[in-house]
């Protein structure tokens, strides 16, 4: 028969059978891999919750900020009147003045008298209003100012005879024609869907 040993005082651990060692390092394992877990699900509740309450101040603050927007303008309808009379306008002003002014100038004499011009985009023209002593001064300004730049040619469109003045002056209304640059200047600079 064998000899049964019997110890009541618990031995250490490193002294402890195989099985029963294993069994206590498991266990020691296994509630710090719980205790683990449970932290791991806490920080991943505490975070999950952070990420709502982040979500809620977005969704507040862009309350905010459509509250603190003021509605946009709305859009200008103009008329198609309107839209002609602006670009009649923008066309006036891109009339290429210095070359018609300098033209003019370049005619200028003591025998005729320029009373008024004005643009006619729209016929690519410059018209005018002028006095002469007689046809003979008349025709020869016409022919000069049709001659130079920016001029292509200048015709009288309608004369009459000042009676009012002592003098009595030949009074005319002229048309003379822009050359192609310049209007192609003008038209250029001009914005896009001119009617005119």
């Amino acid at each position: 028969m064998r000899r049964l040993r019997i110890d009541f005082v618990q031995p250490p651990l490193w002294r402890l059978p195989v099985a029963g060692r294993d069994r206590r390092i498991l266990l020691a394992f296994s509630a710090l891999a719980a205790l683990a877990g449970v932290a791991l699900a806490w920080h991943w509740l505490e975070t999950a919750r952070e990420i709502d309450e982040a979500k809620q101040a977005i969704a507040v603050a862009r309350q905010e900020l459509v509250q603190r927007t003021p509605p946009p303008a709305p859009p200008l309808l103009l008329s198609e009147l309107q839209v002609r009379a602006t670009n009649s306008a923008i066309a006036q002003l891109n009339t290429p003045w210095p070359a018609v002014l300098d033209g003019f100038e370049r005619v200028a004499t003591a025998d005729i008298a320029l009373l008024q011009i004005e643009p006619d985009h729209r016929r690519g023209l410059v018209k005018g209003i002028a006095e002469a002593k007689n046809h003979q001064q008349m025709l020869l300004y016409l022919a000069v100012l049709g001659a130079v730049d920016p001029f292509a040619g200048a015709m009288v469109r309608k004369q009459e005879i000042n009676e009012k003045d002592v003098n009595r002056p030949l009074r005319f209304m002229f048309e003379a024609l822009l050359e192609e640059p310049a209007i192609a200047d003008a038209a250029a600079s001009a914005p896009a869907g001119d009617d005119g």
